[in-house]
């Protein structure tokens, strides 16, 4: 009998210093557990026919009575030639890369970073025309700042879609009296075609 006893007593150290064990485990795992949530995103297309045969900028701002938060840029088109073709959001203080044709050797396009947070200015935008959220008008011509590429990039062409790449996850509030600048980069004799904007907003 009191072998027995002995036994179970055994029996009973033994799961406690398991389950001390799986404790310790899992605290080293996550030392800092927290509380997830859902955060509601609408998903909106901006259709549109851009064709980019040299460097310029656009417009980017609002004609919705309502604020909003764009949480993610996307861009989907194509690039003819051979020469480097890149697409910004940008405010007064910085630039986002949307889009870049110049890829490393042996990777695909697009590529994910952290995120951004940016703060338009305002400006004065004819909205009539427009009926989306978005409205994109010319600005003007600009200077072409290309750098030449590495030995380890090389240029793609042809169609790409839904396309992000320091743009996938940002902070832009929009709204009448914000606006920023999309800026294309086209190095001579490439042109670039921007068909489709998809863009994420935030819901309260």
């Amino acid at each position: 009998m009191e072998k027995e006893e002995k036994k179970k007593r055994i029996h009973e150290i033994e799961i406690a210093v398991a389950v001390v064990l799986v404790l310790v485990s899992v605290a080293m795992l996550f030392p800092r557990p927290g509380i997830t949530g859902y955060i509601s995103y609408e998903i909106k297309t901006h259709e549109i026919n851009l064709t980019i045969a040299n460097s310029q900028s656009y417009v980017l701002t609002t004609d919705s009575n309502e604020p909003f938060i764009v949480t993610s840029l996307r861009l989907s088109g194509e690039v003819i030639g051979d020469g480097i073709a890149k697409a910004y959001v940008s405010d007064k203080d910085q630039k986002i890369l949307i889009y870049s044709n110049v890829i490393k050797k042996g990777s695909g396009l697009g590529g994910i970073t952290g995120m951004d947070k940016i703060t338009g200015e305002a400006t004065a935008v004819d909205t009539e025309t427009e009926e989306s959220n978005l409205v994109i008008a010319h600005l003007e011509n600009i200077e072409t700042k290309l750098e030449e590429i590495s030995e380890d990039e090389t240029l793609s062409s042809g169609n790409f879609d839904l396309i992000c790449i320091d743009s996938c996850f940002i902070d832009m509030l929009l709204n009448k009296d914000l606006a920023y600048t999309f800026m294309f980069y086209v190095e001579e004799g490439t042109i670039l075609k921007i068909n489709k904007i998809v863009y994420t907003i935030k819901k309260d």
